[in-house]
């Protein structure tokens, strides 16, 4: 009796954590590389445990053949790796964002670790991940992501047939929403820039002594800290209103 219980057990928790491992890597703040790995798996553990209990009698049977088995959990892999990286994509909008206001601003050159992208940012985008992932912890955002994962084995049932369509297209729209965003945060700087740039080229054609790049580049970082010092505060809460409508018509 015990041996007939325990492979199916066995069999239904390893879909699971299948697939909110990959959703937990990948997700954005939660997956960060910040992390430590350690911290990431035991919370994919604990999460994919809690997530069992509550479907388990929703689960189909253990399949009968071998490559039945693999081709089962290849695609639940495959379904929290992209339901992962579609969260992520949300984040890149403060990236995108980031990255414009500081070329704008004149600010491009000076890199800084961006924890969210694992790699060398602008200062200005590393900062702005920054304070979007303090803000999504203290506004308790990071439970909605939680909610999904979730939601995701109702969604994307364990054993259905996926429909790669809807799920590409899916993908898609919230990749260019995602972009949308980070060009409307950075709408004020790109406006700001043509401009400054357009009255720095005008006043060059008019006095063709000034030095314009001795000038023109420390006014151009000043006036940058000065608007984003200003705007700052309406940026963030621009992304967070989006962020949350989102990832609430992500998972439904």
């Amino acid at each position: 009796m015990l041996g007939d219980v325990l492979p199916q057990e066995a069999y239904g928790f390893i879909l699971v954590s299948i697939r909110l491992t990959a959703l937990v890597m990948f997700v954005p703040v939660l997956g960060d590389r910040s992390i430590p790995v350690r911290v990431r798996s035991a919370f994919a553990f604990s999460v994919s445990l809690v997530v069992y209990l509550a479907i388990r009698e929703e689960l189909p049977g253990m399949p009968p053949g071998l490559f039945d088995l693999l081709g089962l959990l290849i695609r639940e892999f495959s379904v929290g790796l992209v339901l992962g990286l579609m969260m992520r994509f949300l984040m890149s909008s403060v990236h995108t964002a980031g990255t414009v206001i500081a070329f704008q601003s004149g600010l491009a050159a000076a890199q800084a670790f961006d924890p969210a992208q694992g790699q060398q940012s602008a200062a200005v985008a590393a900062l702005l991940n920054l304070i979007a992932i303090t803000l999504i912890l203290t506004t308790d955002l990071h439970h909605l992501m939680i909610q999904g994962m979730t939601h995701s084995f109702y969604k994307f049932p364990i054993g259905e047939a996926l429909q790669v369509a809807d799920f590409a297209s899916m993908a898609t729209n919230l990749l260019a929403s995602s972009f949308l965003l980070g060009f409307q945060m950075a709408s004020p700087f790109i406006v700001y820039g043509l401009v400054y740039n357009l009255g720095l080229g005008l006043l060059a054609r008019m006095v063709p002594g000034f030095q314009v790049f001795f000038i023109g580049m420390p006014v151009n970082i000043f006036m940058g800290f000065t608007l984003l010092m200003f705007l700052l505060a309406s940026l963030m809460t621009l992304f967070l209103g989006r962020f949350e409508e989102l990832l609430t018509s992500m998972i439904g």
